[in-house]
């Protein structure tokens, strides 16, 4: 009853975006800024549900921040809109990677649905893809593995699914005290900004599973891990002196 309720009431803020106003000129615009913040904050979980579809963790961003590109109605229904927004995602406390987001939606009386997503990102997001994809690749041939047809999950995804689903919460507290025991120190430096190790990866496959990181001397360390009785446990670890990373990161990437 709820959503129905904030879907109708979308619809009618759009009618009434649509309607002509014989008021003064700063008026409507007064009142037009009003109907678009309600708009967006009455789209927001559709906007949010389609970042963490996208990025496969929650996203952060600012409502103030979110526009309305566009507003158009569907000519064969006469209460169907097609609503395009762009919104700015960074990470914690506005720092980069930050990322442009183009979301068009299809708004209906009984729903509203993401039709199209558009993702930019900026110079930090290629950084850190290149350095991550070169770490675990040379990761992958020091212990010659082959994950192709593992599910691979970075720290933030496995963190989320975490949250929503109890079978990964075992696995990700495994992930966090091997951040917590070997990669803390080696990030956290008062004297260097930049770091060159990657947060844990880990691969899974039904109830198999690796967990794959790099130290900052170079060492790759893989771990596996076997789901038993509905909770993950460590079967085996193994190191490997591989290629030194130089430090392309920021500390917190």
């Amino acid at each position: 009853m709820t959503r129905k309720f904030f879907l109708v009431l979308s619809i009618w803020l759009l009618i009434m975006l649509f309607q002509p106003n014989s008021t003064n000129a700063e008026k409507n615009i007064i009142d037009n800024r009003l109907l678009l913040d309600t708009l967006v904050t009455l789209l927001n979980p559709y906007i949010s549900g389609s970042l963490e579809h996208y990025y496969g963790y929650h996203k952060s961003y600012g409502l103030h921040d979110i526009k309305i590109l566009d507003i158009s109605r569907e000519e064969k229904s006469e209460f169907s809109f097609t609503v395009k927004i762009q919104v700015n995602t960074f990470d914690e406390a506005h720092n980069p990677p930050y990322g442009k987001e183009t979301i068009i939606l299809e708004v209906d009386v009984d729903k509203v649905r993401v039709i199209k997503f558009i993702h930019e990102g900026d110079v930090w997001e290629r950084k850190i893809t290149d350095f991550y994809n070169e770490a675990i690749s040379d990761i992958l041939q020091s212990f010659k593995l082959n994950l192709t047809s593992f599910n691979k999950l970075n720290y933030e995804q496995l963190m989320f699914k975490s949250e929503k689903q109890m079978e990964y919460k075992s696995l990700s507290d495994i992930v966090t005290e091997i951040i917590d025991d070997e990669l803390t120190t080696e990030i956290n430096t008062p004297y260097n900004p930049y770091k060159n190790v990657i947060a844990p990866v880990t691969f899974i496959k039904g109830h198999q599973g690796y967990i794959l990181f790099k130290k900052a001397d170079g060492t790759n360390i893989v771990i596996e891990v076997f789901k038993l009785n509905d909770k993950w446990v460590v079967v085996n670890k193994e190191s490997k002196q591989g290629m030194k990373m130089k430090y392309d990161l920021l500390w917190y990437m």
